[in-house]
């Protein structure tokens, strides 16, 4: 079951471009295991897109927090309206929050999650999906990015792009537990100062998943981050990319 309810988005700014992006990505669909993957991920590159026109539509299979809880599921909270708050300020166009479990997705089987994200894709007509690596520690991260490899497969899909994005505590964990091979990016996306400070407006929306330092879900972590990708390619800020694939005209 799935809510399909705009969100209120803070963009695109006045003045956006209205033709074709370089990038070429006109309608983008994001993926996520949990909300504040999408934000941890590819907040700053969301808002830059988002500026420039892109319609954006977060696709979220998980709805609580309960693996985070000493008690348990039944202590779990819904997450729907951090969701949106945080949509809401990084630009995005629409939310969809589906009813699985946090961190039960492997119970829930492979096919089925399939299933879900292929009719996202076939309603929402992307041309470009962004998700999590398989390089990464947590397993609902993994299934997802299987599942979006299967859903938009050539053939089945019009989507042309498909980039995979790090998550700060699990894809930097699945590298220091030998997780192999490691999350391998080919892309970096140049952000601004202003996408970053989004990316870390839309974290706190999601309250105490914001951690201290020195933790990776800090916001000095995360902003460590986009300047250590930053500097790989001589700019102040970055995201890093996989894509599993890329499909030019």
């Amino acid at each position: 079951m799935t809510a399909r309810e705009p969100a209120a988005p803070q963009g695109p700014v006045e003045g956006a471009p209205q033709g074709l992006p370089e990038h070429g990505i006109r309608r983008l669909l994001v993926v996520v295991a949990h909300g504040d993957d999408e934000t941890l991920g590819a907040g700053a590159t969301l808002a830059r897109l988002a500026d420039e026109g892109v319609r954006i539509r977060l696709c979220v299979l998980t709805h609580d927090d309960g693996s985070r809880h000493a008690a348990g599921p039944q202590a779990a909270t819904d997450r729907s309206v951090a969701v949106k708050e945080a949509a809401r300020i990084l630009g995005i166009a629409e939310v969809g929050v589906h009813g699985y479990g946090d961190n039960r997705l492997d119970t829930v089987g492979q096919l089925d999650l399939n299933r879900t994200v292929e009719a996202e894709v076939r309603e929402f007509g992307p041309d470009a999906v962004f998700t999590s690596s398989t390089a990464d520690l947590n397993q609902d991260h993994r299934l997802v990015s299987a599942a979006v490899r299967v859903a938009a497969r050539p053939g089945r899909s019009g989507v042309k792009e498909i980039r995979c994005f790090e998550v700060r505590s699990a894809t930097d964990w699945g590298e220091a537990s030998g997780i192999r091979p490691a999350f391998s990016p080919v892309c970096w996306q140049v952000v601004s100062e202003d996408h970053v400070e989004r990316k870390l407006a839309a974290l706190r929306a999601y309250g105490r998943e914001v951690e201290e330092w020195p933790q990776p879900r800090s916001e000095e972590g995360v902003r460590a981050l986009a300047a250590y990708r930053g500097s790989q390619v001589s700019v102040a800020y970055a995201e890093a990319f996989e894509i599993p694939r890329l499909v030019r005209d």
